[in-house]
């Protein structure tokens, strides 16, 4: 399922949102700060809130902006 996704790689250091799927069929959620965005992997890393890194795949992105604040 593709959805509608408006984070660019050029976000980098703004708070973002992601509802992904990945392909087992696994649906998460990422809300925290653009990392960085991996070319090769075609794969955003945001950090959360409680420091973890989240791997958002930019393949399975069903929903994806930035979020004001």
């Amino acid at each position: 399922m593709r959805g509608r996704n408006e984070v660019t790689p050029g976000d980098v250091g703004k708070r973002v949102s992601f509802q992904f799927e990945l392909p087992n069929g696994f649906v998460g959620e990422a809300v925290g700060v653009l990392e960085y965005y991996d070319e090769g992997a075609a794969t955003y890393m945001v950090r959360r809130k409680d420091g973890d890194l989240a791997r958002v795949p930019a393949r399975g992105v069903r929903f994806g902006k930035v979020v004001a604040g």
